[in-house]
């Protein structure tokens, strides 16, 4: 009997070691915050990222994300394989961010795809749970033109944030191209806006500088020291625009990422010049409808000399013609052929002016 549980005693000593080491291992895994793109185009190049994750008992010196592109949400063989970006030595309990600028194959057909990301995809350490290292994310592919250049602005900055109408301002950006086709000469357009969507037949034109040479990966820098703003311009809140290519001179994969805005106020009161002119001007009705019949009138002493009341658009550019009222007088009359959005009619003439803001419908 001793000698049955001594041999039981030395199979468990001998056994213990080894139990003890295959239980000392890491253990790979791929967690948030992820930096995935979720549309792509053919021969496109994105920054992907992603954290991977020693979750196990012991150290890991392997600890690299793969990117891969594949028609299923199965890592094998046939995946399309878009780099790969590595962490030094991690401890268990510790993690780290590993990011690539991936490039979508470029003769991939239109259609939906997955993007697979993979932790140690050579196999490279044995770990605890071998099952667990691969993470998918739906991906849409539309065909692009891989030899197009992608333009970019990065950190784009403001000198002053508040100028007076007829004041002026700077700007500074970083002009990146993404696309792996080199771009020769392009142009950077500085607008004032009322909002944050470029239109180049609404914005309005401060200034223009140029530039040129940019291969895959490769940017500059850029500035406006001065950038007027027209004296003309209703005071209110406004953007200002920085628009690369704002031309459309340049073929570009992305036409989608070309402009950023930066809130600028325009400050000033517009106000009577002499307190004895006609300072007071009743609109009505306000909001008017659209193609409606609109009435003015200016209170203050008949002076029989004519003023001259215009329409001004949200950035102050005269949109209609001009019409004649005097003071102490009524005007009525259908409001221009203007689409709907909201306006300024202006009085001017004989040292008097005076500003109303109109909303049409």
């Amino acid at each position: 009997m001793k000698k049955v549980l001594s041999c039981a005693l030395w199979v468990l000593l001998c056994w213990l070691p080894y139990r003890v080491q295959a239980q000392v291992k890491p253990d790979l895994v791929i967690v948030a915050p992820f930096n995935i793109p979720s549309n792509v185009l053919s021969g496109g190049i994105y920054q992907m990222s992603a954290v991977i994750k020693n979750q196990g008992t012991n150290g890991s010196q392997f600890n690299c994300i793969g990117y891969y592109l594949s028609a299923d949400n199965v890592w094998d063989a046939t995946d399309a394989y878009m780099g790969a970006s590595c962490q030094a030595l991690l401890f268990p309990g510790q993690s780290g961010t590993c990011s690539v600028m991936g490039t979508i194959p470029p003769l991939t057909a239109t259609g939906n795809y997955y993007l697979l990301l993979v932790a140690d995809p050579l196999n490279a350490e044995l770990e605890l749970d071998e099952t667990n290292n691969v993470v998918s994310f739906s991906l849409a592919v539309t065909k692009g033109n891989s030899a197009l250049p992608d333009l970019e602005l990065w950190r784009p900055s403001i000198s002053f944030d508040a100028v007076p109408a007829g004041g002026s301002t700077g700007a500074f950006t970083f002009i990146f191209n993404r696309g792996p086709g080199a771009v020769g000469g392009y142009e950077l357009g500085f607008y004032l806006s009322a909002d944050t969507v470029f239109s180049a037949g609404n914005d309005v034109f401060l200034g223009l500088v140029t530039g040129g040479g940019l291969v895959l990966n490769n940017g500059t820098i850029h500035s406006a020291p001065v950038l007027t703003v027209p004296g003309s311009t209703v005071p209110g809140n406004y953007y200002l625009l920085l628009v690369a290519d704002p031309r459309n001179a340049v073929a570009e994969s992305n036409e989608n990422n070309n402009s950023r805005a930066l809130a600028l106020r325009v400050t000033g009161a517009i106000t009577a010049v002499t307190p004895s002119a006609a300072t007071e001007m009743s609109v009505y009705p306000n909001p008017v409808a659209l193609g409606g019949r609109l009435g003015v009138y200016l209170n203050g002493a008949e002076n029989g000399k004519p003023l001259q009341l215009a329409f001004y658009d949200a950035l102050g550019r005269e949109v209609s013609l001009s019409k004649s009222i005097a003071t102490g007088r009524q005007v009525a009359f259908d409001t221009p052929d203007l689409p709907a959005g909201v306006y300024w009619l202006r009085v001017v003439g004989d040292n008097a002016t005076a500003t109303r803001r109109l909303v049409i419908e």
